[in-house]
């Protein structure tokens, strides 16, 4: 049983986005000679969240309003007093900052469609996402 850790960043281009993050997880799942276990992966940004879903554009772009209506940016929250951001904490809170992901062969056993996409709420900036393989 071996476990290796890494990381690997997405830089996302505006305040909501939605990066893709699936490649650059699958390559260094490639580097480090992965087989058969689990990925874990992490973002340690709590105005920034990791989802499993379809790369779609017209699907982002829902997700992004759906998380705007919900979180309601424009909104005064108390938060904002020290940053304004409180949306983006609260998006965290609702979407969830880490994924679990088993690995066969090499690869995340991931749905036909499915994505690791990290969403951005709080950009536009360089993010983490802390990878911990745990396998053969």
């Amino acid at each position: 049983m071996r476990i290796v850790q890494g990381v690997v960043e997405a830089r996302s281009r505006s305040r909501f986005d939605i990066v893709d993050v699936t490649g650059e997880v699958v390559r260094w799942l490639t580097q480090v000679k992965a087989r058969n276990g689990v990925l874990v992966a992490y973002t340690p940004h709590t105005t920034a969240a990791l989802a499993i879903n379809e790369n779609e554009e017209g699907l982002l772009e829902d997700i992004v309003e759906f998380l705007k209506e919900l979180t309601k940016p424009e909104r005064r929250w108390k938060h904002n007093i020290v940053d304004d951001n409180a949306h983006a904490h609260l998006g965290n809170v609702v979407v969830g900052g880490d994924k679990v992901i088993p690995v066969s062969n090499g690869n995340l056993t991931l749905g036909t469609w499915q994505k690791l996409l990290l969403i951005e709420m709080d950009g536009p900036r360089v993010r983490r996402i802390n990878l911990v393989y745990v396998g053969e």
